[in-house]
């Protein structure tokens, strides 16, 4: 299954072009699984100032499977954090951690730009798709 972050399906929405907004556009078009965070869907969402924009953006990304973190991955979510300050690593935020946790728990490949993956992965077992 892929994971794909908000950076990405912002990225998609707007037109933006990039090598992942190119694997997102991949997937959907050869039907590969996708799944979706509740996270990711508010933060997508919140960002649309239309409501054709948000209406559309909803119907697509309610419509994914989604992958809901149980109170145990929010407990990992947080002990993933804490181990990568441990090791110096800074992390920007929580959403960050439950994201890469419950891609880690599903075996899920994150589709993300975003530098704090980056870190998280080259520190634990959360797989990131690279261009």
């Amino acid at each position: 299954m892929i994971v794909v972050d908000s950076n990405t399906w912002a990225d998609f929405f707007n037109g933006a072009d990039s090598a992942y907004v190119d694997r997102l556009d991949l997937a959907l078009e050869r039907e590969e699984d996708l799944g979706v965070v509740p996270l990711i869907v508010t933060e997508v969402l919140q960002g649309f100032r239309t409501d054709s924009g948000f209406q559309r953006a909803r119907r697509v990304l309610t419509a994914l499977p989604v992958i809901d973190p149980p109170m145990e991955w929010h407990v990992e979510a947080a002990r993933l954090f804490r181990n990568l300050r441990g090791e110096g690593i800074t992390v920007r935020g929580a959403v960050d951690c439950i994201i890469a946790q419950a891609c880690i728990r599903t075996r899920s490949e994150l589709l993300s730009p975003d530098s704090d993956f980056r870190r998280i992965a080259a520190h634990s077992a959360l797989r990131l798709w690279t261009p």
